[in-house]
């Protein structure tokens, strides 16, 4: 009789250990799932650029730009959206040493057609006031610029932007089907609260990734020495002269790869 209780001891132990492993190994399999399902989602593509590393979705598929690689063969028509730095306010002539200004002489010296601006930008907006004047956005536009998400970090949470910010993306698809959509992450600040900016730049590159439209990541560029970036920034925030030559600079950079890249 003992033998037996023995046995049916022995089995029952074995059944369960046997049972915990199991469990053990779908748990694992399950947890390896997830973190490759997260890296797959968050981990943005990165190429190398004439002046710095840009974080992008759509470099690698450059070739499926058509608006802007229209610029090699005729005018085109461009549409900003945002706020003070879409604007170049701090440039002592935004007409004329912004960056806005400073891309369209550069990329028509290289490729002899012009950049039809339509600047619908305004200081001190929100990512709410791009929603508004994207609905003002012809069909036939071929690239639209979103710069916004300084003033933001101060109004909405990182959810809150990306949310808002897909909306924006997704309406400027349905307005201009044809168009490239390119998302500036605008330059850092010299300010305590910089780190309330790193949700919003974490948020359009989740954006631009689920969206296909290309990231260009402006904040890469500038200096990382809070006395280097002082020096090219007038009040802390906007960037003087040399600042939007550097911006401008790199995303001609970046839009020439693009244009240039093989069809």
């Amino acid at each position: 009789m003992t033998d037996r209780l023995i046995k049916k001891y022995q089995f029952s132990t074995r059944k369960r250990e046997k049972l915990t492993a199991m469990k053990n190994k779908a748990a694992i399999f399950l947890s390896l799932t997830i973190v490759l399902s997260m890296a797959n989602f968050w981990i943005p593509k990165t190429v190398h650029g004439a002046q710095a590393t840009l974080t992008t979705s759509t470099v690698a598929n450059a070739h499926s730009l058509t608006g802007i690689k229209k610029l090699k063969n005729d005018n085109i028509k461009a549409v900003i959206l945002g706020d003070s730095i879409a604007v170049s306010q701090g440039a002592s002539n935004p007409s004329t040493t912004g960056w806005v200004s400073e891309l369209m002489t550069s990329l028509t010296k290289i490729y002899s057609h012009n950049i039809l601006w339509n600047n619908k930008a305004s200081s001190g907006t929100l990512v709410d006031y791009c929603l508004q004047r994207a609905e003002e956005i012809d069909e036939t536009t071929d690239v639209v610029f979103i710069c916004v998400g300084r003033n933001d970090r101060n109004y909405y949470t990182s959810d809150q932007f990306c949310l808002k910010y897909t909306q924006l993306v997704q309406l400027i698809k349905r307005k201009a089907p044809n168009a490239d959509i390119f998302c500036i992450v605008e330059p850092p600040m010299v300010s305590s609260d910089e780190s309330l900016f790193k949700g919003i730049r974490s948020a359009l590159t989740i954006v631009s990734i689920n969206n296909k439209v290309t990231l260009l990541d402006v904040w890469s560029a500038f200096p990382t020495d809070q006395s280097a970036l002082a020096d090219i920034l007038t009040d802390g925030l906007h960037p003087n002269d040399a600042g939007y030559n550097l911006m401008s600079s790199y995303i001609r950079s970046q839009l020439v790869n693009m244009i240039n890249s093989a069809n």
